[in-house]
């Protein structure tokens, strides 16, 4: 019959760091007396219970009249490598010592599990024993889980920017927000930052920066965008003071709620329309002529939205004039935008057209 061992093993070195001991321990009466100077000084410690476990296995094999021995073996408190290169080789030392074939893993949790790996090369695993006290070891692993995710959330870059960076980014602003002059609206800047980290991840922005960033044509189209971005912001300072005039004359008009807010409406859309075209604009023609000696298509692609947005500048301009004054019929508007949609359908009817026979070549 071949010599079983009966092992356990403490990743975390508990033995070492409460018992004061050194391992590996040998033989039944060592391993007990290790067990009881660890459960005399931590009487809830889990590897003492796991010995005492691992000594009654022991009894029962030799009971048997089985061919076994008991030992301990520790690694390192701090885990990982050091610890499994502590138990490979006490395990290494043991199998010189005791010319075992078969192991007993005697374990208190799904930590000390981990090693099965490293001690799988000196002898087959016949049997793993688990001692579980005062605790579910579902709970364990839930800890255990939860500890790895907070590890990579606080040492993995690719997360810790979002855990520890953004956090620390709203932490800070608010701060020195509350402390300068305008504290009143700190709150109110705090939510826009978080708003921009938010549309900035949740659109994928900052992917999509760096995929331009490999584009020869990165910094036109940067500096079109941005130049946009503050065509857009202008616009928007510009519909924020026409708003507010627009506020006045409903306070005029009491009574007149719906108007009032047509008025409001129609007013936005009128100054803020010239701003937005202008900034979509930019970006067509610059892609336009990008796309000009690349691609055909690409490039009538951009014309084509191109000269969509200029037709409806009227239309969507004469929105704007129906709101702010309801007296005026809207089926010239209707007549308008359908005209419009006429010839982008046939704008497009020719592209596609041209496209399909040049691809049937």
């Amino acid at each position: 019959m071949p010599k079983t061992l009966v092992l356990i093993a403490d990743r975390d070195d508990d033995i070492g760091i409460k018992a004061g001991l050194s391992t590996p321990i040998i033989g039944r009466e060592n391993v007990l007396e290790a067990a009881n100077k660890l459960l005399l000084n931590d009487p809830e410690e889990a590897d003492g219970n796991a010995m005492m476990g691992a000594i009654k296995v022991y009894d029962e094999l030799k009971k048997s009249n089985e061919d076994c021995e008991i030992a301990a073996v520790s690694g390192d408190r701090n885990g990982g490598l050091k610890a499994d290169t502590r138990i490979r080789s006490q395990v290494g030392y043991l199998k010189k010592q005791l010319n075992f074939e078969e192991i007993i893993l005697v374990s208190d949790g799904v930590e000390d599990e981990e090693i099965l790996p490293i001690i799988m090369s000196y002898g087959s695993i016949r049997s793993i024993v688990r001692i579980v006290v005062k605790y579910s070891r579902n709970i364990e692993e839930s800890y255990i889980i939860l500890g790895k995710y907070l590890k990579m959330a606080i040492h993995d870059t690719r997360y810790s920017k979002y855990f520890l960076g953004v956090p620390g980014i709203l932490l800070l602003a608010y701060s020195l927000l509350y402390l300068s002059p305008i504290r009143e609206y700190a709150g109110y800047l705090l939510a826009l930052i978080l708003s921009l980290a938010l549309i900035i991840r949740g659109f994928n922005l900052d992917n999509a920066v760096a995929q331009m960033r490999k584009s020869t044509n990165f910094l036109i189209k940067f500096l079109s965008a941005m130049s946009g971005l503050l065509i857009i912001i202008l616009g928007g300072i510009k519909t924020a003071q026409e708003i507010l005039l627009s506020q006045q004359f409903a306070v005029l008009q009491k009574g007149f709620e719906i108007y009032a807010f047509g008025y409001i409406v129609g007013a936005s859309i009128i100054t803020m329309e010239t701003y937005v075209w202008i900034a979509i604009a930019l970006q067509l023609v610059v892609n336009f002529f990008l796309y000009f000696r690349r691609n055909r298509y690409l490039a009538l692609r951009e014309a084509t939205l191109l000269i969509s947005l200029i037709l409806f500048y009227i239309p969507v301009y004469n929105v704007g004039i129906v709101l702010m004054n309801p007296q005026i019929s809207g089926i010239p508007l209707v007549v308008v935008i359908l005209a419009i949609l006429a010839i982008m359908i046939i704008l497009i009817y020719y592209i596609l057209a041209d496209y399909f026979k040049v691809k049937q070549k």
